[in-house]
């Protein structure tokens, strides 16, 4: 009698069957890696910044220090990655990262390092450190100033009394430094004639003080200090509101106002 299909051995006579589910080797991060490295190099779309084809922001953070660079990107519609590494992925990549800090710029499989030299890069390729001289001047200073109200060590201590009890940091800090600084940028903005710091227009600086505000007001009551300050929320407002930025804004800074 035939055998019914039901009995014939999958693995045939000469062939034991396995019925387990085919086992596949774990996929380690340096595999999924080159993996990706070799789809990458496979197409390589071309965008218009000093002929270079394909750029990756690499961050650990949706925001944080790199976000100034992805606004700068989305302003001149330059198409860009924006991968979020884990910290496996950080920990095989850290070697390769100059400086080995993050974030970093890929740019044709080069890393760059060194967010606040890769911003002006980019801003100055972009003509966005103002038209003059002297413009180019009061932009660099905006940064700087910027920068280092990021690193303030009273503005991060003045967060962890709110937390607890008020003292001494955050007094310092919504009395003298926020409004020492917001003070410094108005008189940048009315002496350009407003609304943005330079005559010209938007500069990396505007963008930078967008991104500071807006950032630190999730932790900080910056507006309280900002409400005395109408030429500073006027240009907070001309960058939110900007046609190029307006809909990355909305995505990434929720109830931005």
């Amino acid at each position: 009698m035939a055998k019914l299909r039901a009995d014939i051995i999958p693995g045939g006579p000469e062939r034991a069957s396995d019925p387990s589910p085919m086992r596949r080797p774990p996929l380690t991060p340096q595999y999924i890696w080159s993996e990706k490295y070799i789809r990458d190099m496979s197409y390589l779309p071309i965008t218009q910044l000093l002929g270079f084809s394909k750029f990756k922001i690499m961050s650990r953070y949706r925001r944080g220090p790199a976000e100034v660079l992805r606004l700068l990107f989305v302003f001149a519609g330059i198409p860009f990655e924006n991968p979020m590494l884990r910290a496996v992925d950080w920990k095989c990549l850290m070697v390769k990262v100059p400086y080995g800090n993050l974030p970093a710029l890929w740019i044709d499989h080069n890393i760059y390092g060194e967010p606040s030299v890769i911003t002006r890069h980019i801003a100055r390729s972009l003509g966005m450190l103002g038209t003059t001289e002297a413009e180019t001047f009061v932009v660099e200073a905006v940064l700087e100033q910027v920068r280092k109200l990021r690193e303030s060590e009273v503005l991060q201590k003045a967060f962890e009394e709110l937390q607890e009890r008020v003292d001494d940091n955050f007094e310092q800090a919504f009395s003298v430094i926020l409004p020492q600084h917001f003070t410094f940028w108005e008189k940048h903005i009315t002496d350009g004639g407003g609304p943005f710091i330079v005559a010209s227009g938007m500069s990396v600086a505007d963008i930078s003080i967008f991104d500071f505000v807006y950032q630190y007001r999730m932790y900080l009551p910056i507006d309280n200090v900002l409400v005395n300050f109408r030429h500073l929320q006027a240009l907070l407002n001309a960058v939110r509101t900007d046609r190029r930025l307006a809909s990355y804004i909305k995505s990434v800074f929720s109830g931005a106002r």
